[in-house]
């Protein structure tokens, strides 16, 4: 996910803050973002917290428990690879368009 995430998180914000906001603004702007991104690592954190009570107690009983746990497991995951299709999106279209221009 390192690669899908952090590219794509990093490069174009910072190039449509630096376009936009210029030498004085664009520190406003990349904080916009970071608060966006924040806010959605809390929810995400909060998903990860209830799996964790849900399934945090240690040792495999019984197989009821494990399956379980892994279904527990399927909102984080799909939250992940939802998170990471939007970057893998956002980093084409940000080339893309910077290309047509």
């Amino acid at each position: 996910f390192g690669f899908s995430l952090a590219i794509p998180f990093y490069l174009p914000s910072s190039m449509f803050a630096l376009k936009r906001g210029g030498k004085d603004g664009s520190a406003t702007i990349a904080d916009a973002f970071d608060i966006c991104g924040f806010g959605l690592l809390a929810v995400f954190n909060g998903i990860v917290a209830r799996v964790l009570d849900v399934s945090g107690e240690v040792g495999y009983s019984s197989a009821g428990m494990l399956l379980g746990r892994k279904r527990a497991w399927l909102p984080v995951f799909l939250w992940m690879l939802g998170g990471s299709i939007a970057a893998m999106v956002s980093l084409f279209g940000a080339v893309w368009l910077e290309g047509e221009r």
